[in-house]
């Protein structure tokens, strides 16, 4: 039988998703590509997979996509591995670094600061590095790993996940299985995969530990307390509240010109 292929962020929130895969080896139906969360597309659009790890906003903005599992990357709060760093107060924020490793998080970063501080700085995508980062302009996002355990003094730090939540109330989706068809053998698989880390999380968070330098104790309070991996009723509404935030922004950008 021929194998599946599917591309995944290689961040510490997305193990318990495929710790099983990773455990089979050879024998597991379903290998896994890695890269960052703004090159997963193009790898589902020239067939080098079958689906994707996929940050919310590419499913938002290409609607003929296929959610296939019942699990995905959210939070409900804070998340803590998805922050904006300032040198002013975040209501004075003009100039904001965008991280060229994302895509839903450098859009809900821009939909928070319109929402609750009223203000649209202007933006300019960069790589994830806070220091030169902040010395272009007044903000930047930084996302994954990198998110968790960056350290910028003097900054002000925003969590993009709880000020979601306190903004709308609801769970953010950060990331989702996504295929150009509907697939149910692979959609299983990945249910699957993530039925078999709860089993046996003492290896999911051996797996976690090889990939980054953190202590355990936060690996585990990262993926127990900070991720939340169903796509279940809440997380359903979390991702159509930002499905409307993201339709009217781009309705009000492409409205002509007064």
């Amino acid at each position: 039988m021929d194998k599946f292929r599917v591309g995944c962020v290689s961040y510490v929130n997305a193990t318990p998703l495929i710790w099983h895969f990773n455990h089979l080896g050879e024998n597991s139906p379903v290998d896994v590509v890695y890269d960052v969360p703004s090159r997963l597309p193009a790898m589902l659009e020239s067939g080098d997979v079958q689906a994707i790890l996929v940050s919310s906003i590419d499913s938002i903005l290409n609607p003929d996509r296929v959610t296939l599992s019942d699990v995905c990357i959210g939070s409900n709060g804070p998340v803590e591995s998805v922050r904006l760093f300032s040198r002013v107060p975040f209501d004075q924020i003009q100039t904001l670094a965008l991280d060229s490793s994302s895509m839903t998080s450098n859009q809900l970063a821009q939909i928070i600061l319109e929402e609750k501080y009223n203000i649209r700085p202007k933006t300019i995508t960069m790589p994830p590095d806070g220091e030169s980062m902040l010395t272009v302009c007044d903000a930047c996002i930084l996302i994954g790993d990198i998110g968790m355990t960056a350290q910028v003094p003097g900054s002000r730090i925003m969590d993009l996940g709880e000020e979601w939540t306190d903004l709308t109330g609801l769970p953010f989706v950060w990331a989702l299985w996504t295929a150009k068809e509907n697939n149910s053998e692979l959609s299983n698989l990945l249910n699957e995969s993530y039925s078999q880390s709860l089993l046996n999380w003492e290896r999911v968070l051996d797996l976690a530990q090889e990939r980054v330098n953190w202590p355990r104790e936060t690996i585990n309070h990262y993926l127990t307390r900070c991720v939340r991996f169903p796509f279940d009723a809440e997380a359903k509404n979390g991702f159509a509240k930002f499905t409307y935030y993201v339709n009217a922004t781009i309705s009000a950008e492409s409205e002509p010109k007064q």
